[in-house]
């Protein structure tokens, strides 16, 4: 049994987990969050759903009949339960809930309501700080790899940890590039946790990797947890850095556009011409980074600001035009 996590973590895990292999479908992130609400009208924690019957489920907690249903016949696999967490430990894989000191605030805190209940992790949790990501696509030229290295050796000089989902292209290069520097990095992954945890075991024993999951360690390929993932490596980002992209050219892109809604992290894109998306993005607002920036000796925060700064001096300009051409025509 994992015996650092509290009860109400084994609740949650109970109830919500997918290591336990049963009939009983569990508890969605909805079905859950009511619960948790009924739960904190009676001034109860979710420990105490452990002595809980269907009826005191029902009539005293007011849970909707079938959740209660699911509810019970998961408390029968709850010994289940602590045999998969054993077996997991075993391997070297944990897990830690919202429940738990160790869980990353930054994900609670910048998603809100599509933070992850529980994160399965590799490797050492003190990582979860002062993190950035630098995302693209699974094909690069010459003039990307060599932004995409650049940009990365500035973000080491400044002790940045990076996030990444390792995945093939942009992506897989920049956490490759930056673990062969020295550099520290957390890899959200979506499918595969424990072949990665075997393929990047050096950098997981020397403390320069932390692995990161919200789904079972053995899963397969789905879109569905891919796209969630991507929001889950905004939610961690303090910035995060779009090398290229084009218009609707799949999870990156549709991650990017629902970002600028919900302002989960602060983007920065490419000034490059040739990618589509990279000057839509630009068109829409969004920080613009150069080549020439990267070579410079201006930190990150420094050519964020210089660049922010030059947007609205040209917006100035722009408005000002407008109202001499509507003067002139007067």
């Amino acid at each position: 049994m994992n015996l650092r996590l509290n009860l109400d973590s084994i609740s949650l895990l109970l109830f919500c987990g997918d290591i336990i292999v049963d009939n009983t479908a569990p508890l969605t992130h909805e079905e859950w969050s009511l619960v948790e609400k009924k739960l904190k009208i009676l001034k109860k924690k979710p420990s105490h759903l452990f002595g809980m019957n269907k009826d005191t489920l029902v009539d005293i907690v007011d849970i909707d009949e079938y959740v209660a249903y699911k509810m019970i016949s998961r408390l029968a696999t709850v010994n289940e339960l602590f045999h998969a967490l054993t077996n997991l430990e075993t391997e070297g894989i944990f897990i830690t809930t919202k429940y738990e000191e160790d869980f990353p605030g930054e994900l609670s805190e910048s998603l809100k309501k599509r933070a992850p209940l529980f994160l399965y992790y590799v490797g050492d949790m003190t990582l979860l700080s002062n993190m950035v990501s630098v995302i693209g696509p699974q094909t690069m030229d010459k003039g990307l790899e060599s932004f995409t290295k650049n940009l990365i050796t500035k973000l080491y000089d400044e002790d940045r940890v990076l996030v990444t989902n390792g995945s093939k292209g942009v992506d897989a290069y920049a956490m490759k590039k930056y673990l062969s520097l020295g550099g520290k990095v957390v890899c959200f992954v979506s499918d595969h946790m424990f072949d990665k945890k075997m393929t990047y075991s050096k950098y997981i024993n020397n403390g320069q990797l932390l692995i990161l999951s919200a789904i079972d360690p053995f899963a397969y390929f789905n879109v569905t947890a891919t796209l969630d993932r991507n929001i889950y490596i905004c939610g961690l980002s303090d910035l995060q850095f779009i090398t290229a992209t084009h218009i609707n050219s799949g999870g990156h892109w549709f991650t990017t556009i629902q970002n600028m809604h919900y302002n989960w992290t602060k983007e920065l894109v490419l000034h490059e011409p040739k990618y589509t998306g990279n000057l839509r993005l630009l068109e829409m607002g969004v920080t613009s980074i150069t080549y020439e920036d990267v070579l410079s000796l201006l930190t990150i925060d420094q050519i964020i600001e210089k660049n922010i700064k030059q947007v609205k001096e040209e917006e100035f300009i722009i408005d000002q035009m407008s109202i001499y051409e509507f003067l002139e025509i007067e």
